[in-house]
């Protein structure tokens, strides 16, 4: 009796350990003091103060194949998040396949060109680049504003001469009758790098995915489109522009559009770093909103405390246009942080 255990147990383990030798747990966590005031539509002229935090965890898994290369999956769940608990599977969670053809993925996937103006482009704080402004519209027809696609088939190809693409499709976002061709949203982006420079571009289109004007249509239409480039200039200097285009139109003939434009340098030594960016919006309004034209100023220092901590300071400045909302009010923020990954 003992032996047929012991068999069994030596064959039950041979079985089950290729199967976690690709598992990984990794993650994030942030955590920043915020001190801020500005007269908005959500704050006051009074300086405030609170706690922001972030924390992630990621578990990624891969297991080889006899063809076609590997199988491979990501579940991602942000546990923490400014003063509220996000939902369960309110992240990442998808499955693929990788192969020296490329990666093939499909489900809930943040979109590619989100990624692409949030980092680099979007580095040292600037989120208003590829999402809304302070939770509002703040940018019509930017179809990056959603950040995840629950329902997405994406393609990554590989590097060939230094150029790159993807192509990702999803489809029914908002929809609680899930059909392909109703809440499409495509997005296709072009990478290249070769020594010092990087260039990116890309093209989106979305029926019904953004809630404009409190409402969502599933036959209104938003696009968007970018370019931008990265270049390492040498001795720790890095310089970065990038330019977006979006525009809304709705089935009730309005529409609306505008466009940001984004510089900015990082400049690093021993585990020093200093950031500096400018973001200027143009926001042409449309009949049923208001311009929500602006300047942003962020600057950031930073320390490296460990090869996976970083301790930093920023400063951030705002000033909408005379025309738009806030008439010429502006919005200062000071915040310190660090962040971890594991």
């Amino acid at each position: 009796m003992l032996k047929r255990v012991m068999i069994a147990a030596v064959v039950a383990a041979a079985f089950s350990a290729p199967a976690f030798a690709g598992l990984n747990l990794g993650g994030t966590a942030e955590l920043n003091f915020v001190y801020d005031k500005g007269k908005t539509e959500y704050t006051d002229n009074a300086w405030r103060s609170g706690l922001d935090r972030a924390i992630v965890i990621n578990i990624d898994g891969e297991t080889k194949l006899d063809t076609l290369g590997s199988l491979n999956f990501r579940v991602s769940q942000k546990v923490a998040e400014g003063d509220r608990t996000p939902a369960v599977g309110s992240r990442e969670a998808w499955v693929g396949l990788t192969g020296d053809w490329g990666t093939f993925r499909g489900g809930r996937q943040f979109l590619n060109s989100y990624l692409t103006l949030d980092w680099p482009y979007g580095q040292g704080g600037f989120w208003e680049l590829a999402e809304r402004d302070l939770g509002n519209w703040g940018g019509s027809g930017k179809v990056t504003a959603p950040i995840y696609m629950s329902q997405s088939l994406n393609y990554l190809s590989p590097k060939m001469g230094g150029f790159s693409y993807s192509v990702q499709y999803a489809w029914a976002e908002k929809s609680n009758d899930a059909k392909l061709r109703e809440g499409a949203t495509t997005d296709i982006s072009l990478n290249y790098a070769a020594g010092d420079l990087s260039l990116n571009g890309g093209f989106l289109t979305a029926k019904g995915v953004n809630n404009f004007d409190g409402k969502t249509d599933q036959s209104d239409k938003d696009q968007q489109y970018y370019f931008g480039a990265t270049y390492n200039v040498g001795g720790g200097l890095l310089v970065r522009g990038l330019y977006t285009g979006y525009e809304h139109k709705s089935t009730a003939g309005d529409k609306a559009k505008g466009s940001d434009l984004i510089t900015g340098l990082t400049y690093s030594w021993a585990k020093h770093y200093v950031k500096l960016g400018l973001l200027h919006r143009v926001d042409k309004a449309s009949m049923l909103t208001t311009r929500k034209d602006f300047n942003l100023v962020k600057a950031e220092y930073g320390y490296s405390l460990a090869s996976n901590v970083v301790g930093y300071m920023r400063v951030s400045q705002k000033k909408w246009g005379k025309e738009s909302m806030g008439k010429g009010e502006s919005y200062t923020q000071f915040l310190t942080g660090v962040w971890a990954g594991f």
